[in-house]
């Protein structure tokens, strides 16, 4: 039998005669995911070997890593039968990084323990304060409580975007490979992205201003990670305008803002929020202007989108288990890139984006090109007067832009909406068409062109 090769999260060692050794790959894996596998009886190149195993050897293996690995931690040490071979199979975590091994750090690179520098060990510190430890823990939920529907589908992604080896889907196997379960029990970050009953709240709205006044849609929902984040970049798209290319062959047609940009987004916001808080709510809302993503998690203090737009800086990462697996699927970047690269897509159409922060979150947003905000009549860009429909009173404005949004409005929605009566709202469509700043197309399945 053959267990694959070396990686960031699992070890071979022949024999305990390695057991020294393998106290590094304990540190180094701890300080780099938090979690890992040591097998002692198989060979380097994964092939199974075994070796004798004595009534202590578990006992010397669980005593030498409570002396060894600081801070402490409570290990599965258990004896296993591999084609007839006995070997020890070693599966640990924690969530108390930095950790050391008899007094000195590791980190894991591919199959290697690195020594830490000061200053890599000084910067594991920092993420460890940006760090939330509740995705390791272990909840009470099994393998049987995930969706197996979605996690099959999370195997066929990861797998088209080249980040995952299994050949075979099997769910068990998949879900402790990803370091999701263990004995057949599941953590937060394995229930959060793929629980068939998982609570992770999404509020979706579409609004008919630039303020959060008046609702064209709103949809609240909850679910998985992994669900949501597609449900999100789906709703975002379906509100968006797109251009439609005729070339020699294929009709292209794509989204006034990059699907890419608005991707890597949205696949941050659900990787870094903060999940141990009880009230965490995502949150997209999308005005005629632009588009607002809301992360229920805390920026680092002393840092901004932009640091990560004008550097090489590598990120902090608050889930770093949801993060690898979304990582993993979605085709987005990681380690801080995602960023400069969505910075990259809008600046290459023209377009801006600003970013803000409160106690709780922060606040992406992306400007939707050529679109006109009700509010004063300004441009979502830098807030002055563009000279679009300067001419048009408030009621005229309101009804202007709940047109923009959704043509197919009649008079008994519009009145519903504005909270004016039928009559008003007929002269007001009166008054558009008579400024020439909408027009009628078609009759009773019509709808309105608006004219900027």
């Amino acid at each position: 039998m053959n267990l694959g090769r070396e990686n960031e999260f699992l070890e071979f060692k022949k024999t305990t005669g390695e057991a020294r050794e393998a106290m590094r790959s304990i540190s180094a894996m701890l300080n780099k995911h938090g979690r890992g596998e040591i097998y002692f009886g198989v060979s380097n190149n994964g092939d199974v070997v075994g070796q004798q195993i004595s009534d202590s050897s578990l006992r010397d293996i669980s005593r030498l890593i409570k002396e060894s690995i600081d801070p402490s931690i409570s290990p599965i040490v258990r004896e296993e039968i591999l084609d007839g071979l006995h070997v020890i199979h070693v599966i640990f975590a924690g969530t108390k990084k930095p950790y050391s091994s008899n007094g000195v750090y590791y980190i894991r690179v591919s199959d290697e323990d690195n020594k830490l520098k000061q200053n890599e060990l000084l910067r594991l510190v920092k993420e460890v304060s940006y760090n939330d430890d509740w995705e390791n823990e272990w909840t009470s939920h099994s393998i049987e409580d995930i969706d197996d529907a979605v996690l099959r589908k999370f195997f066929d992604n990861a797998r088209n975007c080249g980040r995952l080896s299994a050949e075979t889907y099997n769910k068990e196997s998949l879900l402790q490979t990803l370091g999701l379960s263990a004995d057949g029990r599941v953590n937060n970050a394995g229930f959060a992205l793929f629980g068939k009953d998982a609570d992770i709240s999404l509020k979706l709205a579409n609004f008919a201003t630039n303020e959060k006044l008046t609702f064209l849609d709103l949809k609240e929902m909850r679910g998985n990670i992994y669900t949501l984040v597609d449900i999100a970049i789906e709703y975002i798209l379906n509100h968006l305008d797109w251009k439609v290319d005729i070339g020699k062959r294929q009709r292209l047609e794509t989204p006034e803002i990059p699907e890419r940009a608005i991707r890597e987004i949205v696949v941050n916001a659900f990787a870094h929020a903060r999940y141990s808080d009880s009230s965490t709510e995502h949150e997209v809302d999308v005005h005629p202007g632009k588009v607002t993503i809301y992360n229920p998690g805390p920026f680092p203090d002393d840092l901004t989108p932009e640091d990560y737009v004008s550097s090489d800086k590598a990120s902090l990462k608050r889930n770093p288990l949801i993060l690898d697996i979304l990582f993993r699927s979605k085709d987005v970047e990681k380690e801080g890139s995602g960023f400069k690269r969505m910075n990259y897509l809008l600046e290459k159409n023209g377009l801006k984006w600003t970013f803000d922060k409160d106690s709780f979150g922060f606040y992406f947003t992306f400007y939707r090109p050529s679109k006109t905000i009700a509010n004063n009549g300004t441009n979502g860009t830098n807030g002055t007067n563009n000279g679009t429909n300067e001419n048009l009173s408030t009621g005229e404005h309101q009804v202007y832009d709940l047109l923009s949004s959704n043509p197919k409005l009649t008079i008994e929605k519009l009145s519903d909406l504005t909270g004016k009566s039928a009559r008003t709202m007929q002269r007001t469509l009166n008054a558009l068409v008579n400024k020439g700043n909408i027009v009628r197309i078609g009759k009773t399945r019509g709808y309105w062109e608006t004219i900027k």
